[in-house]
């Protein structure tokens, strides 16, 4: 709900905050997603859904990426000042992929 939220916040309300090396927006969208993945990752393994964990990992990714994906149609069809952007699909995807990685990575001692 939280990305969501932040997703559709309209662009005039949006702090402008300048940053030279990546863009703030890009390293927020990968922070996000990250988060997200590996909390669905955890619950997902805490939860006991009898599925194997290679295919509860794709399934969050699957989920992630199509999140990620809709956020940004929306944004560019409905919200105002808001746009479509490829960049910040990446960075959801990459972000998704980063956190079902550090799930996987850290789930052994989790679980």
């Amino acid at each position: 709900m939280l990305i969501a939220v932040l997703s559709f916040i309209p662009g005039n309300r949006l702090p402008e905050i300048e940053w030279n090396l990546v863009s703030v927006d890009t390293v927020a969208h990968f922070i996000m997603y990250s988060f997200l993945a590996y909390a669905m990752c955890l619950g997902g393994l805490k939860k006991n859904l009898n599925l194997s964990k290679p295919t509860l990992y794709l399934i969050i990714l699957l989920v992630g990426i199509a999140y990620g994906t809709s956020i940004e149609l929306i944004q560019g069809f409905y919200i105002y000042q808001r746009f479509f952007d490829t960049a910040d699909i990446f960075a959801n995807t990459i972000g998704t992929i980063f956190g079902v990685l550090a799930a996987r990575l850290t789930s052994i001692k989790l679980v």
